[in-house]
């Protein structure tokens, strides 16, 4: 009865020790190289084709799967790339193949996703970011790329990374439209393009302003003495404005230029009415002190050419800006002969209101959309009371007391008026 017992023991471990290695050969069957060996997901991919072929779909399968999840949160550039072209390879296979589409989706899921992760955390130029945006599976991927950099514009600081984004952003656009994704998702690209545009002016900082024209065709032509052009960035969402004024006339503005190829090139396509010419470009020079440009007539689709030189370089960072806490607060200045106090308070993040007004109260003048960046000192408050864009374009910056005080110019694209501002921090008494 003994050896029975110890025979069946025998067995059981037996039994046991076969399950395992079953298991064992099971799972090995399924898992991908994980590149212990060449510290790559495919070693050889060729070679790893060639057993999908004589492998069944299961296997296939099961295959693409591990490599899914066992990369999903993969940064390397080196790595990414070898998933990259074994993604392709293996929709070639299985499509030649005739899999189940459970199959193939799987195999374009796993591309997808090492595109998606190279357009995030990889590339950073200009044509392989728009590559890889047109090659993604769908609208929801190309909305979640657009808005995964408009999440991180802040952050930006290179001026060489932020024109080949602000590249990406309009290439995104023309091929979110070719693809037929809903009108939001090109409305997304030119939402990056425009707040790029304005990061641009954090970093490269000293060619907003107003710009004299010297030459515009037509009549106006003989009002060149008092048409100027004012460029000037926002900081919401208005973006950056371009706008050729004139003490009488009616302005011309537009909203959200955006660079165009260059950094010296700026282009909008969004004017404030529908009554004025609908697109204008721009063309600086290298130091922004002239510039050539047109504006297109929407219905006629004429060009008016011009030209301008900077009169008033606005350049608003400083070393030693002010903290929030500093900031905030009320301030004495004087605008347009009338003394008064200009008080701002905090709404949100980075985000203010302010309002002027005279002591008596006759004057005043509100401010809803206010921008600091504490970082910098950049201070921009927008009045739209006029339905087109006034703007403050100051620096917070401490003062030899230590105190916050505010320095910059007021730009009206409503009738071409720039005056240079000062205000004082009112410390209140103790």
């Amino acid at each position: 009865m003994t050896g029975i017992l110890r025979s069946m023991l025998r067995s059981r471990r037996s039994f046991r020790q076969i399950f395992s290695f079953r298991c064992l050969l099971l799972f090995l069957q399924f898992a991908p190289t994980t590149g212990a060996a060449c510290g790559l997901p495919v070693c050889d991919i060729q070679a790893e084709i060639r057993v999908f072929e004589d492998k069944g779909q299961g296997y296939r399968f099961q295959y693409i799967s591990k490599l899914r999840s066992s990369f999903s949160k993969e940064k390397d550039e080196q790595k990414l790339n070898n998933l990259l072209s074994f993604a392709k390879e293996a929709i070639a296979v299985i499509s030649r193949l005739k899999d189940e589409d459970y199959v193939l989706r799987e195999a374009k899921s796993l591309k997808d996703q090492t595109l998606f992760s190279l357009l995030q955390w990889v590339w950073r130029d200009c044509e392989r970011l728009g590559n890889a945006y047109g090659q993604l599976a769908g609208e929801a991927q190309r909305y979640a790329a657009l808005d995964f950099f408009l999440r991180k514009v802040p952050e930006f600081r290179s001026e060489e990374l932020i024109k080949n984004l602000v590249c990406f952003a309009q290439s995104a656009e023309k091929s979110s439209r070719l693809a037929g994704d809903p009108e939001y998702i090109a409305r997304h690209a030119l939402s990056l393009a425009s707040a790029l545009s304005m990061q641009f002016l954090e970093v490269y900082n000293g060619w907003e302003g107003v710009f004299r024209l010297t030459h515009i065709d037509g009549p106006l032509n003989e009002e060149l003495e008092k048409l100027k052009l004012i460029l000037f960035s926002s900081g919401g969402e208005l973006g950056i404005v371009a706008a050729i004024a004139h003490p009488t006339f009616p302005p011309m503005v537009f909203q959200n230029v955006s660079f165009q190829g260059a950094a010296q090139n700026l282009v909008s396509r969004q004017s404030f009415a529908s009554q004025v010419p609908s697109v204008i470009e721009l063309k600086f020079n290298e130091s922004f002190t002239e510039v050539s440009g047109w504006i297109l007539e929407p219905v006629l689709l004429e060009k008016t050419f011009f030209t301008a030189v900077r009169t008033i370089r606005v350049s608003a960072a400083t070393e030693r800006p002010c903290s929030d806490e500093q900031f905030t607060g009320q301030y004495r200045t004087v605008l347009a002969d009338h003394d008064g106090i200009f008080s701002l308070q905090k709404i949100g993040s980075g985000q203010y209101a302010g309002a002027f007004s005279t002591g008596g109260g006759e004057f005043r003048l509100a401010f809803a959309f206010g921008r600091y960046n504490t970082a910098t000192g950049r201070v921009s408050f927008v009045n739209m009371q006029t339905s087109v864009p006034l703007v403050w374009r100051l620096t917070a910056e401490l003062n030899d007391q230590n105190r916050c005080q505010l320095t910059g110019w007021g730009l009206s694209s409503f009738n071409s008026v720039a005056y240079p501002m000062l205000l004082r921090k009112i410390v209140p008494e103790n």
